[in-house]
């Protein structure tokens, strides 16, 4: 009896147990949809719990940031990662466009600025940089705002709120005058670094321009020196107004310079970052005659590059223009060892990156402001004017069509012909300004960006004789705004000599007179200023080329000639 009774109290006792169990089950899911629910449904009630803000807001921004993981990448995974001192710097470069382009996909400020951002959440010692090339070329530049030309100024105010550190002098920098270009020097909140500039006729540095940076992180000296091409020293209309020092001979000024800071100036550093503006050989023979440089982070071709080069294989980066990519590099530093890590990683600017309003907000006032500028004088900036056929690529990098021609340059021949009447066509090649590649669709804005300048085409008569004196000048300014482009004519390598296209006729010839299409300046700068007759001036090299593609492209995704 006694046994059984403990047996039928022990289930009783079980299932109130479970009973009990399944009420606190029940209280606790009533309680936690309760507590839930405000926050899947009303967001304005997480004043009511700070503690589940604070945890949300934690998680919502994890995830945000690990979405980008992909695109951004991530720190680096190192053994004993406490024994390393590490930051980031964001690198662009040859950046001068405001908002994205090709139709949104690809580039904009703006989104570069949630970049920065991501990375400072990442880590605080994020440094922004940007390798020359910003107040100039763009059609935005040209416009007239408030009744002055920009000049560069809407660059210097959106990189101002982006939040950029620091920048190096580029060759398009100097497209500015010199008040301009002061001007703008002074409302830059960044600081500009150029070791190899200087004022005229002298060593100190041009302006306000820093010869170099020490920067400190966590007791880690950072050295950044910046190096630029000296090319575009002043306006095609003026004098060069600052002195640089030539390419060829920087690898061996960036030793001394290096040397006169360590034994001139006393100055320590653990880690060399080299900025610069200059062509991919220049850069390559820099770190090869100088192992002390850790990194260089430069600009101009447009192209991204990753080459190592040197006894250390120091990194050369290179991102696209317009911030169509940018590079991120995470530093890692032993500070016991000395050892240095860097981790690079090439990422597209894309519509994936939401705008950062502050950076959107100046960005799109000036871009607005410019186009209206244009607006006011006759131009639909926004419209689309024809689809080029897949495959072919308008190529205006200064640095090709100021040594070849291109479809580029050969169409805008063709347009110049047509609106002059005329079969040749001749024209320094310093006149497009794009510096850059259009394919696909193409806008009036693309060509103003191409052609900024309103200079009227004009007819001249001139003799075969003399039209090859201004030829074979322009043959020798190879890399210069005054190398040719030309059409109508053709050279020949081997006899070296020039000939009529239509019909193979030489054209030094003194009885021989043409009419041929160009510019002012081409023709105030050459042999053509005292030796031909000006027969007319014709609509803008701008209005010719819109209205020669509106003609000879369709509007249609194949793009193929019209017939």
């Amino acid at each position: 009896m006694g046994c059984r009774g403990k047996v039928e109290l022990s289930i009783w006792q079980v299932g109130f147990l479970i009973a009990l169990s399944l009420i606190c089950v029940v209280a606790a899911v009533i309680g936690w949809f309760h507590a839930i629910g405000p926050l899947m449904y009303d967001r304005s009630s997480y004043k009511h719990s700070n503690k589940l803000n604070n945890v949300t807001l934690i998680l919502d921004t994890h995830q945000r940031f690990s979405s980008f993981l992909d695109d951004i990448g991530s720190p680096p995974k190192l053994n004993n990662p406490h024994s390393y001192i590490q930051w980031t710097v964001l690198q662009m470069n040859d950046v001068y466009e405001l908002i994205p382009l090709s139709g949104g996909k690809k580039g904009g400020l703006a989104r570069v600025a949630t970049i920065r951002k991501l990375l400072l959440q990442e880590n605080p010692n994020t440094i922004t940089i940007l390798a020359g090339d910003v107040v100039s070329p763009s059609a935005l530049g040209n416009s007239i705002v408030n009744g002055s030309m920009l000049n560069g100024k809407q660059m210097i105010a959106t990189l101002n709120v982006l939040g950029l550190d620091y920048a190096t002098l580029g060759n398009h920098e100097f497209d500015l005058n010199e008040t301009s270009l002061r001007r703008r020097l002074n409302e830059s909140r960044f600081e500009w670094i150029a070791s190899n500039v200087h004022e005229l006729n002298s060593t100190k540095p041009f302006h306000n321009v820093l010869p170099y940076k020490i920067i400190t992180i966590l007791n880690v000296k950072i050295l950044i020196i910046g190096l630029t091409i000296d090319e575009n020293m002043g306006p095609l209309s003026s004098k060069p107004y600052v002195a640089i020092t030539s390419q060829q001979a920087l690898p061996d000024f960036t030793a001394h310079f290096i040397k006169r800071l360590r034994l001139n100036f006393n100055l320590k550093w653990d880690v060399l970052i080299c900025l610069t503006h200059l062509n991919m050989h220049n850069d390559i023979e820099i770190v090869e005659h100088n192992p002390d440089i850790d990194v260089l982070m430069g600009g101009h071709e447009h192209e991204n590059y990753y080459l190592k080069r040197g006894s250390k294989y120091t990194p050369i980066c290179k991102a696209d223009d317009n911030a169509f990519s940018v590079f991120i590099h995470r530093f890692a530093y032993q500070p016991k060892t000395k050892k240095l890590l860097i981790f690079s990683k090439l990422t597209p600017v894309s519509p994936r990156f939401l705008e950062e309003p502050e950076t959107a907000k100046i960005a799109n006032y000036f871009y607005e402001a410019g186009l209206q500028a244009y607006r006011d004088d006759g131009y639909v900036p926004e419209r689309e004017i024809c689809i080029l056929p897949v495959g072919l690529n308008f190529d205006g990098r200064s640095t090709v069509i100021r040594s070849q021609q291109t479809h580029l340059t050969n169409a805008l021949c063709n347009a110049m012909m047509n609106a002059a009447n005329t079969t040749i066509c001749v024209f320094n090649a310093g006149a497009i300004r794009l510096d850059d590649q259009l394919m696909g669709t193409i806008t009036q804005y693309d060509i103003l960006r191409c052609l900024p300048f309103p200079t009227n085409i004009i007819s001249l008569r001139v003799t075969g004789s003399v039209l090859v004196k201004a030829l074979n000048r322009g043959l020798m300014n190879i890399h210069t705004g005054m190398f040719i482009s030309y059409t109508g004519v053709q050279y020949d390598v081997r006899q070296e000599k020039w000939f009529l296209q239509s019909n193979h006729q030489p054209l030094d010839d003194e009885s021989l007179v043409l009419t041929i299409a160009s510019i002012p300046y081409f023709m105030q700068n050459t042999e053509l200023k005292h030796s031909s007759q000006m027969l007319a001036k014709h609509l803008t090299m701008t209005r010719a080329f819109i209205k020669y593609l509106e003609k000879i492209y369709t509007k249609t995704p194949n793009g193929f000639p019209q017939q």
